[in-house]
């Protein structure tokens, strides 16, 4: 492999000038460390924005992914697929056949969140960004064609592939994408898209509820207008800087960052490139004692602990009233106000206390509706099991909503973050092949017939998340990589990281303000 310029120049200066050698083992810190969120975004806008652009990703999978789920409740789509008479002499849907649709496509997405890794590490992070749309337009064109049950089963299947490189993809791609200043709000900003595309679907199901509702189909084809407008993104972003350095492809890494920053000439790109490169190899030495990259690294030392950590806000997403009741375009509009509030909380209030806290409303709200459940549905409790679950929304919205994707990339372990990210989606999968199964079974009267009574199932599993959390979260908020590195290596217990100095916190003090800011 060729010595690039920069490593050139690193070697020659280290040679000659002893103080250089011995800053070469000092830990290196960025200029721009001390930035505040607006002074980065000043300074970096072009970096700020290719952040917004990439959740543009989970607006396409938000929209393309809830209207599979919502047009079951179409009476044209009724019409194809319907197999049962309910006790009105009226066909309806087979509530095997819809557990199986949602079993499938969580099922679906454990192959691929154990394959996407492997694909990401060997061929790069925008590799599986092509994929995952490759296979959500398959999912969309087997949606319109399909005429029974068992090819929308196969077109579920489908989309479960794409949803399999999100977690070890998109997140991945973001995380290793922004800055420290950014992440926070990157990362909800791909919570608010995903909630986006849901509103806009919820939208879309209603115009065709009230303009054509026996021609389901128009729903599938609306799903061709946000793949429009991911694909000038996709094409637009380079490959991960991260991937490259990793792989030893320093002039690529480099010219990734210039396109992601722009161009600035104030900028000292061999500096920064230096704190960037050895965060990466600072993270690979970590991983190489634990067996370097391989899956059993992330059960080995301080990763068992990040990758355990970084599964239980994800997986928190799964247990809840959305899984229970069909979301309307209300609740959309909660959702919407509460990610977008999450943007300026994660950063404000931090991750472990918005995560306790929704927790504990969470689990209350469950238990409030289970028990209007006992009481019986009328006009005066229905609009009270609304409102509960217009808090429970926003109350998911600022916490695991944002968080899990939050917590999924930062607890980590940097070098085996796609894998780690597998192993956490694969957990939630399972744990959604369960739910989606289980709760139309759950609700039909076709079967167990618990309708609002199935708060009582998940307000406890609310209650004993929000105990693991509690324990084993910590707080990430304005944290380098190479900090919760250090951090989890020293066996920080969680309650404790947010006091905790770094070796970085206390060489910026040595340093004063460290080098000129231009």
């Amino acid at each position: 492999m060729s010595t690039t310029k920069f490593e050139h120049d690193a070697k020659s200066e280290t040679e000659h000038d002893p103080k250089a050698e011995t800053a070469h083992v000092e830990h290196l810190v960025s200029a721009y460390d001390g930035l505040s969120r607006g002074e980065a975004i000043k300074k970096f806008p072009r970096r700020f924005v290719v952040g917004l652009l990439v959740s543009v990703a989970a607006m396409y999978l938000g929209f393309t992914l809830t209207i599979p789920g919502a047009v079951t409740a179409n009476q044209g789509f009724i019409n194809q697929f319907g197999t049962k008479y309910n006790d009105k002499g009226e066909l309806a849907l087979d509530a095997n056949h819809v557990g199986a649709w949602n079993g499938v496509n969580f099922g679906s997405q454990v192959l691929f969140q154990g394959l996407s890794p492997i694909t990401a590490q060997r061929f790069g992070l925008k590799f599986n960004l092509y994929a995952l749309t490759a296979f959500v337009l398959l999912a969309i064109v087997l949606e319109i064609v399909a005429k029974n049950w068992v090819v929308y089963l196969v077109a579920k299947i489908v989309c479960g592939f794409a949803a399999g490189f999100i977690g070890t993809s998109v997140t991945a791609y973001m995380s290793e994408t922004t800055t420290r200043q950014f992440r926070g709000i990157h990362l909800a900003c791909f919570s608010f898209a995903w909630a986006l595309g849901g509103f806009f679907s919820s939208i879309g199901m209603e115009i065709l509820q009230k303009t054509t509702p026996l021609k389901y189909k128009n729903a599938f084809y609306s799903e061709f207008v946000i793949v429009g407008v991911w694909i000038p993104v996709l094409l637009f972003l380079p490959e991960s800087p991260v991937w490259y350095c990793r792989n030893g492809r320093h002039e690529e890494a480099m010219a990734s960052l210039r396109r992601l920053n722009g161009k600035l000439d104030w900028y000292d790109e061999a500096h920064e490139y230096a704190v960037f490169r050895q965060d990466v190899e600072e993270s690979e030495a970590l991983a190489a004692k634990a067996s370097k990259h391989s899956w059993l690294a992330c059960f080995k030392g301080t990763n068992l602990r990040r990758t355990l950590i970084s599964t239980i806000p994800f997986s928190m997403q799964t247990i809840g009233m959305s899984n229970a009741f069909e979301a309307n375009v209300i609740v959309s509009c909660v959702l919407l106000f509460g990610v977008l509030c999450s943007f300026y909380l994660v950063d404000k209030a931090g991750r472990r206390p918005l995560l306790i806290m929704g927790g504990i409303v969470m689990c209350v709200c469950n238990l409030i509706v289970g028990g209007m459940g006992v009481i019986g549905v009328n006009s005066s409790t229905g609009s009270a099991m609304i409102a509960m679950m217009a808090i429970w929304v926003l109350a998911y919205a600022l916490s695991c909503g944002p968080i899990g994707w939050l917590s999924l990339v930062e607890n980590s372990t940097p070098v085996l973050r796609t894998q780690t990210a597998g192993i956490a989606a694969i957990l939630q999968s399972l744990n959604g092949v369960i739910f989606n199964y289980c709760v139309p079974l759950m609700l039909s009267d076709q079967y167990a017939g618990w309708g609002a009574k199935t708060g009582f199932f998940f307000g406890p599993l609310a209650f004993l998340f929000t105990i693991l959390v509690w324990f084993t979260v910590p707080e990430t908020k304005g944290r380098s990589y190479a900090e919760l590195d250090e951090l989890y290596e020293k066996r920080i217990p969680a309650w404790r990281f947010k006091e905790t100095k770094t070796a970085s916190e206390e060489a910026a003090a040595l340093e004063g303000e460290g080098p000129e800011q231009k």
